[in-house]
């Protein structure tokens, strides 16, 4: 299983630098630890998305988990759900 931590902004550079990791560990289980993430834009979470999709689309785990507070009202104001980006979401 690869694990990666998400940057503290994911905004358009920490994105773009995700979708870089991302890329690196298609075709593995990914675990993605949330918990640094001070600031989440609507890129950001389009990343996080199509990721989730492509590793379900490929029959691989992926799970993002340790969600801090502020990260979960972003989420909530940009209508997701943090339970869709775990496995079978």
């Amino acid at each position: 299983m690869t694990s990666i931590q998400l940057p503290a902004n994911l905004d358009l550079g920490g994105a773009a630098a995700l979708a870089v990791q991302l890329l690196e560990a298609r075709g593995s289980e990914l675990a993605l630890d949330a918990s640094g993430v001070q600031r989440l834009t609507g890129i950001g979470l389009e990343v996080l998305i199509a990721a989730q999709k492509q590793w379900r689309s490929d029959g691989c785990a992926f799970s993002v988990s340790g969600w801090t507070d502020p990260v979960l009202q972003t989420l909530q104001t940009l209508g997701a759900v943090p339970a869709y980006l775990s496995e079978g979401g």
